[in-house]
């Protein structure tokens, strides 16, 4: 017999700090490419720092490195973006796409083969897309449809289309119009579908595909027959995944001890990083796989780490490599990780922001061009210019940690004032919970407490008389 999950929704009316812990903070999403990063402010403006040639969207008029965030352009209606190697993209809260940088091998999606677009450039009219992850020199995204699209360098087949030839418009990858994440790595592709399973594609040198061979693939291909994951991420050339029990599972190339399983063998095959703590297993809400490097939170916020170490980018206070993962620090208020290249970025639940790892270009965000082995506060800048756009399509929302723990932040736009009705339903279909909230237009900032309900899927509905918006929520 099934069982009916009973749930309390408790909505939080607050605009930034969501926890109710210490500090201060003001970052929504950040994250971490080849030495630059790109952040989400709350009041949904884009900022980037470190490394410029382009990457950071300021246009010809400055090219040069940044070591404190500066804004990019005047919009405040960005919803996500993903920093690459070289390149960067975007997706505003119309759902437009947008990219900047580096595009010799089609990754900007602009139709041409071309050494650099300076500013921030929209991609075709589309209204539809949902979310983008940057890799080295390709792009990948999903669409509200759930169809995924790929394009730029293609020489291994990480676009998954079936063949060798670079693209530089977006292309489909299969006809399949359910998935649910994506990760570019170096040259190899994790995804998600609605279902639960994970596939992967281009590079398998060194098995970070996980499904016990060495074989490259043109095409997605199932890794598992499990399908309880909930996230993955591509390093350079090893990958991280963690299902919705928690439990962390590292494979691929090891040389650095990046796979964080005390060895520095290379593994074909998952395997789960779960250290006991009173006879209980690590339980893990959130991954990300750097350039021979991992970063992980537990869930009891607290942040862990290991692998390449030159640059201090693990955050220890040291700069030597580790095969297993060790805390960083004795905080438990972390929420959100983005390894890049040699630096990490690490957010707080009061969305402060702190920084580790090579600095030289400034891809800190602390003011000064070193390194440091250290987290590092970024400080919070003065939004300047930003124009009053509001989302055409109002209820393209962003909900963030996912999986959660605990409390799940929505943020979405308003066009008018209007009656909003949030619904949550299990995997089964059935409702648990209804709420009405009366809302001006504008943006939505609000928060959800699952912390007393069972592990599992959940779907959340934002919906009011004319739209809707519904994500799938992974309860650990």
């Amino acid at each position: 017999m099934k069982k009916l999950l009973l749930l309390s929704i408790i909505v939080l009316m607050t605009s930034t700090n969501f926890y109710g812990q210490s500090g201060t903070g003001c970052w929504r999403m950040v994250s971490a490419g080849e030495n630059f990063s790109l952040g989400i402010k709350m009041d949904g403006t884009l900022w980037g720092w470190g490394q410029n040639s382009n990457r950071l969207g300021l246009g010809l008029g400055n090219l040069a490195n940044q070591n404190m965030p500066i804004q990019i352009g005047t919009a405040n209606d960005w919803s996500t973006v993903s920093a690459g190697n070289v390149h960067s993209l975007a997706v505003k809260t119309n759902g437009t796409l947008w990219s900047w940088g580096n595009g010799q091998f089609g990754q900007l999606g602009n139709g041409v083969f071309s050494s650099a677009t300076p500013n921030v450039t929209q991609i075709g009219t589309a209204t539809d897309w949902l979310t983008v992850s940057a890799g080295n020199r390709f792009s990948l995204a999903i669409k509200t449809t759930g169809t995924l699209w790929s394009w730029g360098w293609n020489n291994v087949g990480q676009l998954g289309i079936n063949n060798l030839v670079d693209q530089n418009l977006p292309v489909q990858v299969g006809t399949s119009s359910n998935w649910f994440k994506i990760d570019a790595g170096n040259k190899h592709s994790l995804a998600i579908d609605n279902s639960g399973f994970i596939y992967a594609w281009g590079d398998n040198t060194f098995g970070q595909f996980g499904n016990g061979t060495n074989t490259s693939s043109l095409f997605p291909i199932l890794v598992s027959s499990s399908n309880n994951w909930a996230e993955v991420s591509a390093g350079f050339d090893h990958s991280m995944a963690l299902n919705t029990s928690g439990i962390l599972y590292t494979f691929g190339n090891n040389t650095n001890g990046q796979l964080c399983d005390g060895t520095n063998t290379a593994s074909n095959t998952m395997i789960p990083v779960s250290f006991s703590n009173a006879g209980l297993v690590s339980q893990y809400i959130a991954i990300s796989a750097g350039n021979s490097f991992s970063l992980a939170i537990k869930n009891d916020n607290t942040l862990w780490s290991g692998g390449f170490n030159t640059s201090g980018q693990l955050g220890l206070g040291n700069n030597t490599a580790v095969n297993i993962l060790n805390q960083v620090g004795t905080s438990n208020t972390y929420f959100a990780i983005s390894a890049g290249d040699t630096h990490s970025l690490v957010m707080e639940t009061s969305t402060a922001l702190w920084s580790t790892g090579r600095g030289l270009e400034g891809e800190l965000g602390i003011g000064t061009n070193v390194a440091n082995n250290t987290l590092q506060s970024v400080g919070c800048p003065t939004s300047t210019l930003a124009t009053n756009v509001v989302a055409s399509v109002n209820l393209k929302a962003t909900v963030y940690p996912n999986p959660t723990n605990g409390i799940v932040n929505v943020d979405y736009n308003l066009v008018d004032s209007s009656n909003v009705i949030v619904r949550l339903t299990n995997i089964q279909g059935q409702i648990v919970s209804e709420t009405k909230m009366d809302k001006l237009s504008g943006f939505q900032s609000d928060a959800f407490d699952l912390s007393s309900q069972s592990n599992g899927m959940y779907f959340l509905n934002i919906s009011n008389t004319t739209e809707s918006f519904t994500v799938k929520i992974v309860k650990q």
